[in-house]
């Protein structure tokens, strides 16, 4: 990156400036594009800049941008999830802390301590399955879930007198819910959850006083599978996403990843062979569709988001963005309409680097 900072006599310099000057509006423009925070890593002398890898999915390519450093406090921390453009991290041994870096435009972003991670028996704290917030941190009604391995979900409300509680599922429920994702509905200022098998949701509003609700889930227009797509069903690992549109229609998603060891535990979307996509109607029916018009869904190390493509020119309508876990392997663009799943190829591909810093994830378009 330091090529962008030194003579501009050749044409490629030129170029590369461009690119840079480019990249650096997206932290300055009033609405940013959604994009791929793919790689960071320290440059510089003693590490005074840090190098953020980006892809840009309605391009299709990369761009480098140089920037602030790396906060002392995120340098042994590990990046668990994100939402709203923050990154929730886990640091040693029970701190958890959520900052803006790198997204945010501002030359001190922000870091925000949050209570202990709880200590119960049964129960894997060092492991996050999901990450959700009401809103921006900087927001005084914040609200911030994290779903741990097991029973515990902590919530944190970070700007209020009173940081955080503890909300445990019933054993009853625990294995229906152990590795599951989180979403925030804006429509219904609730928290859902889908269970790990899909055919239940947990819901509750985010407050001390809240009695979870549990949902079972009815669907509908299902289409004829064939023998094949049987048995491809059968060799896949599922998971399951909720996401809401900027309008509050609500859409259920079964994501199937086939593996090279069929069902292993590592959900590497380099696999991906289908979604399933179900509009949320009302009194809990899902009903099936292969048609969401305007909009695309980004799935990946982040609460899903889902955006009018149409605001964004390059975006295809009607498509999923799909992330893998890993850093950045497994990423491309899902055809809802021709069950068509893509990965994307573009025209130059990074250098795998073993000092990155940042799990890749998704930022959404953000307002500066």
């Amino acid at each position: 990156m330091s090529s962008l900072l030194l003579s501009l006599s050749s044409k490629s310099s030129l170029r590369k400036l461009a690119l840079r000057c480019q990249t650096l509006r997206m932290f300055s423009s009033s609405t940013t594009n959604p994009f791929l925070l793919h790689r960071a890593t320290p440059c510089g002398e003693e590490a005074q800049k840090t190098e953020f890898l980006m892809f840009d999915p309605a391009k299709e390519e990369y761009f480098t941008v140089v920037d602030k450093p790396l906060p002392k406090d995120l340098i042994k921390s590990k990046l668990v999830g994100s939402s709203h453009g923050w990154g929730v991290y886990l640091s040693s041994p029970d701190y958890i802390l959520i900052s803006n870096y790198p997204s945010s435009s501002k030359s001190n972003p922000k870091i925000i301590d949050l209570p202990p991670r709880p200590s119960l028996n049964g129960s894997q704290t060092e492991l996050v399955s999901g990450v959700a917030m009401s809103s921006s941190p900087e927001k005084e009604d914040c609200i911030i879930a994290v779903k741990y391995m097991g029973r515990p979900v902590s919530i944190y409300t970070p700007n209020k007198e009173t940081k955080g509680f503890l909300l445990a599922m019933s054993t009853r429920l625990f294995d229906y819910f152990e590795q599951s994702k989180l979403m925030y509905s804006k429509r219904d200022q609730r928290f859902y959850m889908p269970s790990s098998g899909g055919h239940h949701l947990w819901s509750w509003v985010g407050l001390p006083s809240t009695t979870p609700q549990y949902h079972e889930l009815k669907f509908h227009n299902l289409p004829q599978f064939s023998h094949s797509e049987l048995q491809l069903f059968d060799s896949c690992y599922r998971a399951h996403e909720l996401v809401e549109s900027p309008s509050g229609q609500r859409f259920l998603l079964k994501w199937y990843v086939e593996s090279p060891a069929n069902k292993s535990l590592i959900f590497n979307c380099g696999g991906t062979k289908r979604f399933m996509v179900f509009r949320v109607e009302e009194d809990m029916n899902m009903c099936y569709t292969e048609d969401i018009g305007d909009l695309c869904i980004f799935l990946g190390n982040n609460e899903p988001f889902c955006v009018k493509a149409s605001l964004f020119p390059g975006l295809n309508p009607n498509s999923i963005y799909f992330l893998g876990e890993g850093y950045g392997e497994g990423y491309g663009v899902y055809d809802i309409a021709t069950r068509t799943p893509r990965s994307f190829t573009p025209k130059s591909t990074p250098n795998c680097c073993s000092e990155q810093i940042v799990l890749p994830y998704w930022i959404p378009p953000t307002s500066h």
